[in-house]
């Protein structure tokens, strides 16, 4: 049995371990921790996506237009107004990328978000300022100085209607229609959509670029051609036009670009005359954007002008070697060389449909020096392809006709200084023009053109990768994988069930 001289002793220690200083200054230490981390949490926010796929998160293109100089200069900050109703689906998703659009702006970004349902008073406010009614959802890009003056501003001689831009909610999801012809939602375009928005509405003017017609391949009736470019080049603030280069001997003094795709017919020494005096003007940006047929190379002329500015086509089918036919889809890699596309560098892509090769050299390095000539590849293949240059003979590599890989399948070229960006001529060519259709052009492929297209326009912070924007699963085959699927699914699994019924009614028969 404890004595009362020991458990006298027990109490006191435990009291002198109750009031020890070590741990009052335990708690101390704690506090301060806490307090600092509260402190720092405060002023340095962070935000993190732990989705797979990072499904709220804004793209790096996106990133890069608004810490571009266009908007970080800017005095006032670019007001985002977001009038939808909570019960719009993927409503959520869409706030959250809004507010990704805010804390990436470093404070030149405002959003205010309302439903115009439950908020009436304000609805009718916002239709007041910018003329419009809340029959549908709607998102208002403001980027005027003053974005509180109504709508008597636009009616003024000088309106500045032309910095406001309004999007229907419609717009920001994209649709396919099914068999049964409803249609499903497949993917959320709010970031390309909102981030085109701004950019037409900070710089208010659009530029222009012209497509050349009359040659074959594309047409006023037949744009399939130029749905990539046509989707690109809208959200970089530029318009495209059409123009016929006969009989003209200057292209518009607004042209920025000219933009030839799958001539079919070549041009007439009146006609490269134009095109030269156009690249060769001094003062301006001008971009040239060339995609060629590789089908078709009885092009004379237009190949001349390309090999003056040290591009020449090879006239050549790409294949693959050691194979008894024609294989024409390609792995291809997006190799250094343009600092605009450092993202790319070495990443590997499948190219769909027949390509040309180009060999990159200048006739004359002395001229092509005083002319400030550069030459970069933009796509190579691999060095399991080759140049097949006889088109009428069975496809067979031969080292002493064909070109042997890796070959270079796009290339881009520059004319004046680097240091004088606004005062330089860029060239783009491709040797495929598959990889133009929306359709048949993979994400990595769409992200690559359109930071070329960023660069040519000179516009290179706008580059970049676009963010995951599906709202369903999708898998991506090329058009073997999808052959062998549907063989799989059409032929073998059904032949395979019959396998097994036959098994098992001889086993039931015996």
């Amino acid at each position: 049995m404890m004595s009362h001289h020991t458990a006298t002793e027990i109490n006191s220690s435990a009291r002198r371990q109750k009031s020890s200083p070590l741990a009052w200054l335990n708690l101390i230490l704690m506090l301060i921790i806490v307090l600092a981390c509260n402190y720092i949490a405060y002023h340095e926010y962070g935000r993190k996506d732990l989705t797979e796929e990072e499904r709220y998160t804004i793209s790096e293109r996106t990133m890069n237009v608004l810490r571009s100089q266009r908007i970080q200069t800017r005095e006032t900050p670019i007001r985002i107004i977001f009038a939808f109703k909570k019960s719009t689906p993927n409503y959520a998703r869409m706030r959250s990328l809004l507010e990704e659009y805010v804390r990436h702006g470093h404070g030149k970004i405002e959003l205010e978000c309302f439903d115009p349902i439950r908020q009436p008073n304000r609805a009718r406010e916002i239709s007041q300022i910018y003329g419009v009614d809340f029959k549908q959802d709607l998102c208002v890009i403001d980027a005027r100085k003053d974005p509180t003056l109504s709508l008597k501003t636009f009616e003024e001689e000088r309106s500045d209607r032309k910095h406001v831009r309004i999007r229907p909610g419609t717009s920001f999801v994209k649709y396919e229609t099914l068999p049964d012809e409803s249609r499903r939602a497949v993917a959320l375009m709010m970031d390309e959509v909102v981030c085109s928005a701004i950019t037409e509405a900070v710089e208010g003017d659009m530029r222009h670029m012209y497509v050349v017609e009359g040659k074959g391949g594309v047409s006023r009736d037949d744009q399939s051609l130029l749905e990539n470019i046509g989707r690109i080049v809208s959200s970089l603030n530029i318009q495209l036009s059409w123009t016929n280069l006969t009989g003209m001997e200057i292209l518009p003094a607004n042209a920025e670009g000219l933009i030839i795709v799958s001539p079919q017919v070549d041009f007439t020494d009146e006609e490269l005359r134009a095109v030269r005096e156009f690249w060769e003007r001094e003062q301006g940006r001008r971009c040239i954007f060339v995609a060629l047929d590789p089908t078709n190379t009885k092009l004379p002329r237009l190949y001349r002008f390309l090999r003056e500015q040290g591009v020449r086509p090879n006239a050549d089918r790409v294949l693959l070697r050691d194979r008894r036919r024609a294989y024409y889809d390609i792995t291809a890699v997006f190799p250094k060389g343009l600092d605009c596309t450092r993202k790319f560098w070495n990443s590997t892509t499948h190219l769909e449909g027949q390509s040309m090769s180009f060999t990159l050299e200048h006739g004359d390095e002395n001229e092509a020096t005083i002319r400030r000539l550069t030459t970069y590849p933009v796509l190579m293949s691999t060095e399991e392809y080759y140049g097949e240059t006889r088109s009428m003979l069975e496809p067979r590599f031969d080292p002493r006709e064909d070109i042997p890989g890796p070959l270079c399948l796009g290339s881009a070229t520059t004319k004046g200084s680097p240091r004088s960006a606004n005062d330089m001529s860029t060239l783009l060519v491709l040797g495929n023009t598959d990889i133009l259709l929306r359709n048949n052009a993979r994400t990595e492929q769409q992200d690559y053109l359109h930071t070329l297209w960023a660069w040519m326009s000179n516009r290179p912070e706008y580059g970049g990768k676009s963010a995951n924007q599906d709202l369903t699963m999708k898998i991506d085959l090329n058009r073997h994988s999808r052959s062998a699927l549907e063989t799989l699914t059409l032929l073998v699994m059904p032949l395979l069930a019959l396998f097994i019924a036959l098994m098992i009614w001889q086993t039931r028969r015996h």
